[in-house]
């Protein structure tokens, strides 16, 4: 577009009496000229006293880069390098999911000055891509099949690490455990197990009783429990059915490559095992974690009433509660976040975060492997 057919150009050339189509005298032309370039002069100097746009990016592979002090498993971190920062959330997935499931989320959160970090949990995520030669150059001796095992007890023992690093290399800033479903258990052990390095919980439908159905597929995987308990299940048909009451939510994860489809029986009969240990943990977290627990009451996969067995069993005072009328299970694993959701998990972080923090975590270098939320499922 040239300059003389620019709408906003042709009122100020009108409103300092120069006809912008008419430059035949040498004084309209040498003004138009000087109008013109000290236009653009403005507009240049406007756009670079614009307040500058939160950029969070997404590192997913922070060993490699300014985080060599996290524990050596597959994760991501995410962090706005224009916005001190406040706090640090560890999200933690659960069942079937991965870390980058909460892109999200997470972006947002790294927009009020939080640095998020999210590993994948063993058996799931990235931990089911590695090759063998890429997992025993990370694991000593671990195998191909063996990166593929479902692991809950190492796993938590790979977030307490986490944790502490953390804690270790930004002594004053908080720390927040979010986790969903699962990883909301997992989330209460972490807490209960390092008193003093966790400063809140967000707990998101979490994993306290699970409900029973008779459905078709059930009655025949149980059947086929007791010929071959090794048998692997698929998960497609439960995920659609029981993850979420909206079905962008449920296909976003069936079409996304790093969630796990199938798992064993036995796998399956382990993960309730550990799901009815959750509850044991809530009168160990510390009386100064502050809580916020969220669910649905359409939740199709847990028992959402035994939200209440778990909010009389913390010592907490400073427990809030978000019930969500209509909502399924799947709440804050997906880019299909309710907004509502969101501004509830980032106004309470923000009321318990300090106003301002010394302390900074290293800012990711460029050159950090960093990606968009639609190249996730890539």
């Amino acid at each position: 577009m040239s300059l003389s057919s620019s709408s906003f150009v042709q009122k100020c050339f009108k409103k300092f009496g120069i006809a912008p189509g008419n430059f035949g005298t040498a004084s309209n032309a040498g003004a138009g000229r000087i109008l013109a370039g000290s236009l653009v002069l403005a507009a240049a100097l406007a756009t670079l006293m614009l307040p500058a746009q939160a950029r969070p990016e997404r590192d997913d592979n922070p060993r490699e880069h300014a985080m060599g002090f996290l524990p050596d498993v597959p994760m991501s971190v995410w962090q706005d390098p224009d916005v001190e920062q406040r706090g640090i959330v560890v999200a933690v997935h659960g069942l079937v999911m991965h870390g980058r499931v909460y892109d999200t989320m997470a972006r947002e959160l790294a927009k009020d000055g939080l640095t998020v970090v999210a590993p994948d949990l063993r058996g799931y995520g990235r931990w089911q891509k590695l090759s063998e030669e890429e997992s025993n150059r990370k694991s000593g001796n671990r195998s191909e099949k063996k990166s593929e095992k479902i692991e809950y007890v190492s796993s938590l023992n790979d977030l307490k690490e986490v944790v502490s690093a953390l804690r270790a290399n930004s002594p004053d800033l908080p720390i927040f455990m979010v986790g969903e479903s699962m990883g909301a258990g997992l989330s209460l052990r972490v807490a209960e197990a390092l008193p003093g390095q966790v400063n809140g919980l967000v707990l998101s439908s979490p994993a306290i009783k699970r409900r029973f159905y008779m459905e078709p597929e059930m009655v025949k995987d149980l059947a086929s429990l007791v010929r071959n308990p090794l048998r692997e299940v698929d998960l497609v048909p439960y995920i659609r059915k029981f993850a979420s009451e909206n079905p962008t939510v449920s296909e976003e994860a069936i079409h996304d490559p790093y969630v796990r489809k199938h798992l064993s029986c036995l796998d399956l009969l382990n993960t309730a095992t550990f799901i009815r240990g959750n509850i044991s943990h809530a009168r160990g977290v510390p009386a100064t974690v502050p809580v916020l627990v969220i669910q649905g009451d359409k939740d199709r996969m847990l028992r959402h009433e035994a939200v209440s067995a778990l909010l009389a069993r913390l010592k907490t005072r400073d427990t809030t509660m978000c019930w969500l009328p209509g909502k399924g299970h799947v709440l804050i694993e997906t880019s299909h976040i309710e907004p509502n959701t969101m501004e509830t998990i980032r106004g309470w972080l923000s009321q318990h975060l300090p106003a301002r923090s010394a302390s900074l975590i290293s800012s990711m270098p460029a050159g950090a492997n960093l990606f968009s939320a639609s190249e996730l499922s890539k």
